[in-house]
């Protein structure tokens, strides 16, 4: 049903896409692919009201262009491209990410062994690690490393790769002669948690690290703030079994299915 015109020339329902643009339609297609992290065929195709060919033809030119990764049946984003700026994660939450981090300093001792995964949330660890001399810290993230390094007395380790464009994220390549480390703590963030329990990132290269250190990890705090949870994203870093405690704010057992999920974990929140 086409769209009812109203007075001053706007329509009631939102015009479809110019199918006879194309460029038109990759930013487009682009745009939601980076909003939500992944996107199917079969929607998109209804969306711009073209078959299902021409969207894959589509996708297909956008992955070789590096803009995004096309899968069975739809596209993720491009691995190495930050869906959100730096500067614009950083400035969310500005009250709420401190008193997150804030929350570990109960588990971190002098002399620890710790691990910290990407993310704006840790942007303000390196106060917490200012009350526990001799830690040291490995990293993938860059402001982390910088802050610990300059501002307290923190060995930092950083795991080398690419770092991922607009970001402070060095997104690693797996190798045999990364340093191993036994971590006595692995503090890991997350893009989304969704209500089955699977923590998850839009970005590929984000994960196998994570993956690596779990199993050498003697315990695991997931950080993550409400508006965490409820969403989704293509790629699974691990699952709420395997995480001994969990900071956040608000009241996290809501956003599951089974709200069972959390009985073996301790669960702190800064509300």
């Amino acid at each position: 049903m086409s769209g009812i015109s109203k007075p001053g020339g706007y329509s009631e329902t939102p015009a479809k896409a110019d199918t006879h643009r194309p460029n038109e339609r990759h930013q487009a297609i682009l745009d939601a692919v980076r909003l939500h992290g992944a996107a199917s065929v079969a929607d998109l195709a209804q969306r711009f009201d073209v078959t299902h060919q021409t969207i894959r033809r589509d996708l297909r030119t956008l992955q070789d262009r590096g803009l995004l990764q096309k899968g069975f049946g739809g596209a993720f984003a491009a691995p190495g491209v930050a869906r959100h700026d730096y500067d614009e994660r950083r400035g969310t939450l500005t009250g709420v990410k401190p008193r997150l981090v804030a929350a570990l300093d109960e588990f971190i001792t002098g002399g620890a062994t710790i691990f910290v995964g990407l993310g704006t949330t840790f942007d303000s660890i390196h106060e917490v690690l200012l009350r526990h001399p001799g830690v040291l810290v490995a990293t993938p993230n860059l402001e982390v490393a910088y802050s610990c390094a300059l501002k307290t007395d923190a060995t930092v380790y950083v795991y080398g790769g690419y770092v991922r464009n607009k970001d402070s994220a060095v997104l690693t390549i797996a190798s045999d002669t990364r340093q191993r480390f036994k971590f006595d703590l692995a503090i890991l963030g997350a893009s989304a948690i969704d209500e089955e329990g699977a923590i998850l990132e839009f970005d590929p290269l984000e994960v196998d690290l994570v993956r690596a250190i779990l199993p050498d990890a003697r315990k695991k705090i997931l950080v993550a703030h409400d508006g965490k949870f409820r969403r989704h994203a293509p790629h699974q870093v691990t699952h709420l079994d395997n995480i001994d405690i969990l900071i956040t704010n608000g009241d996290a057992a809501r956003h599951f299915t089974d709200p069972a999920l959390l009985q073996n974990i301790k669960v702190v929140s800064t509300d």
